[in-house]
């Protein structure tokens, strides 16, 4: 418990924003560490309004100080990818030795989405005050070392995972904040309609419809609806792999 410790005067452990839903990270070193190395590098990069979330984050179990992690950078200028690899690269070579690191932008909305995934090892431990950090909490089926998916991808394994069963899609359809998808999954129980409905709820501002129709024996049809889908989410999940137009400003 200590990893998600609360403070006694804030006893949340989450918080739900315009991008996802997210853990709250308090007394932890090395995620604090990853913010102070950039805040450096965004003051290096002279970015004064800049906003960092966790994607994904695991400790190494027999190297202490490594650890993989995966981030999310929000902010208005225009930043290339190669400018934030220098400039961390500098700021943090007094304490980290930095693995290979992974970097992709998005445009949307008037703001630069930044992704990172990095190898981090911890060599020298910095002064700085640690502080509370947002980390994704995913929807269910989804996994942060899988990050970032390929939306049709994601989406099939949302429904695998729930179901326990295979599946395919067959068609997806997103447009102007309406969702569209049928998939063919081969199950051998019945289908729990309720937890298909709780699962897709992460994207969904009104219940999701959810309808089945079996083709054969043992596949099952899936219609998935969402009138009113929260584009947004889909952006710490995807990375580049979503187009600017599928999301609603």
């Amino acid at each position: 418990m200590k990893f998600f410790k609360r403070h006694d005067d804030d006893n949340s452990f989450s918080i739900t924003d315009e991008f996802g839903e997210w853990l709250i990270l308090r007394k932890n070193r090395n995620a604090s560490i990853i913010r102070a190395m950039i805040e450096k590098t965004m003051k290096k990069l002279k970015v004064k309004d800049w906003d960092f979330s966790l994607l994904y984050y695991v400790e190494d179990e027999k190297i202490k100080g490594l650890f993989s992690t995966k981030g999310m950078l929000t902010f208005p200028d225009h930043i290339r990818e190669l400018d934030f690899y220098n400039a961390f690269k500098t700021v943090s070579s007094d304490y980290l030795t930095l693995g290979e690191m992974r970097l992709s932008r998005l445009r949307a909305c008037n703001i630069t989405f930044l992704f990172f995934s990095a190898d981090l090892l911890v060599r020298k431990s910095p002064k700085i005050e640690e502080e509370q950090i947002k980390m994704l909490l995913p929807p269910r089926g989804a996994y942060g070392y899988e990050i970032p998916y390929v939306m049709k991808d994601l989406f099939i394994k949302m429904i695998e995972r729930t179901l326990e069963s295979s599946c395919s899609s067959a068609s997806l359809t997103l447009n102007n904040g309406s969702f569209e998808s049928v998939y063919q999954c081969r199950s051998s129980k019945e289908i729990n309609v309720e937890s298909l409905k709780e699962t897709f709820s992460y994207f969904s501002y009104e219940e999701p419809k959810v309808s089945l129709k079996t083709t054969s024996p043992r596949v099952v049809e899936i219609q998935v609806s969402i009138s009113k889908f929260r584009t947004k989410y889909l952006i710490p999940l995807l990375w580049g792999n979503i187009l600017a137009s599928n999301i609603v400003c």
